[in-house]
């Protein structure tokens, strides 16, 4: 009989207990990969001699246009490198603002838990302190 009362008891006071919840992990990100930045792109060259449809320019001048040209290709890169750069860093700003979302649940289901638990306190006291109560007359007689 006794053992089925401490059986009884601790059953009780097992079930009472309440598994806890986990947290959403979420990493944050990183500084923001280095961009680069764009090069100066060379004055344009002067021609010659111009007429209305043609323009001549000195050997001097074709390598200027040469170099205008590829700084604008340069450039072009950088800037594609530097979209990309702006994407990844969007993609990550999203995915903490989902783990916000996901942590504010969590503490919404949380905040619903500790008051269900405020709740049932006060009929768990009292039925602690009747299994006392119980135990001490049991002993007793």
């Amino acid at each position: 009989m006794k053992a089925l009362a401490v059986f009884l008891i601790v059953g009780i006071l097992i079930g009472c207990s309440s598994t806890p919840l986990e947290l959403p992990t979420c990493e944050i990100p990183g500084p923001m990969a280095e961009v680069g930045h764009p090069i100066t792109v060379p004055n344009m060259p002067t021609e010659q001699s111009a007429t209305d449809t043609t323009a001549t320019f000195d050997l001097e001048g074709l390598l200027q246009f040469d170099r205008v040209h590829e700084a604008g290709l340069t450039n072009a890169k950088i800037a594609k490198e530097n979209a990309l750069a702006i994407e990844a860093r969007n993609e990550e700003v999203n995915q903490l603002i989902e783990c916000a979302r996901y942590s504010k649940i969590w503490m919404e289901v949380r905040e619903d838990m500790l008051k269900q638990e405020r709740k049932n306190h006060m009929f768990d006291n009292m039925w602690h302190r009747g299994l006392i109560a119980l135990g001490v007359i049991g002993a007793v007689l």
